[in-house]
């Protein structure tokens, strides 16, 4: 090892002894009086927010009681907010966020346009403190940090918008903004997330990885992304074990010359490396990294299998830990608990609202405060951030999994009606009938697409007498059109392509008698959600499927 290793890992270890001790007590303090916490909050965002051209029109102030903000201020969507983030963007005042964006969180959108997530310094400086709080509970159950980390982010400038601001991944902007020390103990340097060809990018991590015999954290938002990671070293296993042997890298010159200098330095041999790549008789983590003490990704939601899969090939004694409630529009939760995997919210940054899911789905609106949630409940989550998003529906539902102090400890389950996500990629009901409308004309009788969580794709089923050439193909290009995500996860190869299944005529109103007749709607009211998850879907196709295929 390095002596800059040395010192980084030294720099680190120092790091989560003091600063993230402190951070991670904090929270817990804050626990115990979430009431109080919350109250805080809000007050600090609505100072902050008061001035921008939304806080003005809606009267708001540091003097609002949660009650009168309720009043004051509707519950919103990113749609609701677009227009004043677009004119943010055009002009530079302050419309919806309370300081200039140092960046743009880009992600996809359910109209097809991405949302663009407004990053200030206020939020930036949050989301490094929730950094060091929950790096700790890793460090201190699995002694994570003794060894270097092999961590995944996206590229921070993924485009840049008409001001000149750029738009991309939060994490990315996070990861190349840490100090020099702590980036040196990452494996990888930031600038290969900027890699547009995904095949490329998981090649050039997997060499710089391979090398790295001493690899004690793996974190990634999702565990698909560790997985992928795992295939593409079996898949090019000859040539990444000659490369470790000789030195150098077999692709160096596809790559862009600023990716090529901050890689290259790092291509030595290793020779050890590749003898365990040349004599592992299959590919697993235990073997390329048995030193890993844990793995930080999302655990539960759409990644339960992926993360099954994950653990299965973990040395014994590592462990994996629940990443936590994440998203372009904020750090919603930490683990504070690294053995039980129990996350509290964000108290201090973030005011948080909850209405009970099924309330929700009845068109209720009266919003819960965090110390008024119930054990085993979900909930529909809205936020206020330091951003500027004030009362902004996630369309998330959350668990509650316990408590810590007073406060409640919460797990996210799924996204809300009209939207699925398999590895994050946030595809929504109006997505479908636009890719839907696009591949068949005429529009077919009846539709139903369903997310299939365990196999990483999308299964549609379509009435329709159509019978032209292409359709699957078209589908999907098309959903990649309109979704940024969807496009990145198909690209990256963690989504597989769609698979379109033909049915027999009369399915649709089987369909809608099972409806009426099995569930209890009436008959005039019931409708057909075209986007649903395998697992809550409750009508057999197999019937009724049509052996002439797409």
């Amino acid at each position: 090892m390095s002596l800059r290793s040395q010192l980084a890992q030294f720099v680190l270890a120092a790091s989560m002894e003091t600063m993230g001790r402190r951070r991670h007590a904090d929270l817990l303090k804050q626990a115990a009086d979430p009431a109080r916490a919350q109250s805080d909050a809000l007050k600090a965002i609505l100072r902050l927010c008061k001035e921008t051209t939304q806080g003005r029109r809606f009267g708001v102030s540091e003097a609002l009681s949660f009650d009168d903000f309720r009043r004051a201020v509707p519950i919103q969507t990113y749609e609701d907010i677009r227009p004043g983030i677009e004119r943010q963007i055009a002009t530079g005042m302050l419309e919806v966020a309370p300081e200039p964006p140092l960046m743009y969180a880009r992600t996809s959108g359910t109209t097809g346009q991405p949302k663009h997530i407004p990053v200030t310094r206020s939020t930036l400086k949050q989301f490094r403190a929730a950094q060091q709080a929950m790096a700790f509970p890793p460090h201190a159950a699995y002694g994570a940090f003794r060894g270097r980390i092999l961590g995944f982010g996206g590229a921070a400038r993924e485009e840049a918008l008409s001001n000149g601001v750029p738009a991309g991944s939060t994490s990315g902007l996070i990861y190349e903004t840490m100090p020099y020390l702590l980036r040196a103990n990452y494996v990888v340097p930031a600038e290969v997330f900027g890699i547009e060809d995904y095949e490329l990018k998981y090649l050039v991590t997997a060499r710089l990885a391979l090398a790295a015999r001493d690899i004690s954290l793996i974190a990634a938002a999702n565990p698909s992304t560790i997985i992928r990671l795992i295939s593409v070293i079996e898949a090019q296993r000859a040539r990444i074990t000659q490369d470790l042997e000789k030195g150098g890298f077999h692709a160096l010159d596809r790559l862009s010359p600023e990716v090529r200098a901050a890689v290259e330095p790092l291509l030595g041999p290793s020779r050890d490396g590749a003898k365990i790549l040349e004599q592992a008789n299959a590919v697993s983590l235990a073997d390329l990294w048995p030193n890993l003490r844990a793995v930080v990704t999302w655990l539960g939601g759409g990644c339960i299998h992926s993360a099954a899969s994950v653990r299965a090939q973990l040395p014994k004694a590592a462990g994996m830990i629940d990443a936590g409630y994440i998203a372009s529009e904020l750090r919603g939760t930490i683990v504070v608990d690294a053995r039980s995997n129990l996350a509290l919210p964000m108290l201090g940054d973030v005011f948080f609202e909850f209405v009970e899911n099924a309330a929700w789905d009845r068109g209720e609106r009266e919003t819960l405060l965090l110390h008024e949630l119930a054990q085993g409940a979900e909930y529909q989550i809205i936020v206020t951030t330091a951003a500027g998003l004030l009362r902004y529906q996630m369309n998330d539902v959350m668990r509650v999994t316990g408590f810590i102090g007073a406060c409640p400890t919460l797990e996210f389950v799924r996204k809300g009606r009209g939207v699925t996500s398999i590895v994050g990629e946030k595809l929504s009901e109006d997505q479908i009938h636009l890719a839907v409308a696009t591949a068949f004309a005429p529009p077919p009788v009846f539709y139903i697409a369903l997310a299939d969580t365990k196999s990483a794709v999308y299964r549609v089923f379509i009435e329709t007498s159509f019978d032209g050439p292409d359709c699957t193909k078209t589908f999907d290009e098309k959903l990649q059109q309109l979704n940024i995500e969807y496009a990145a996860k198909r690209g990256s190869g963690r989504l597989a392509p769609p698979h379109l299944v033909r049915l027999r005529p009369g399915t649709g109103a089987a369909y809608h008698r099972h409806c009426v007749e099995v569930k209890g709607q009436r008959e005039s009211q019931a409708k057909v959600l075209a986007l649903q998850r395998v697992e809550d879907f409750d009508f057999d196709f197999s019937d009724y499927i049509d052996e002439n295929a797409f």
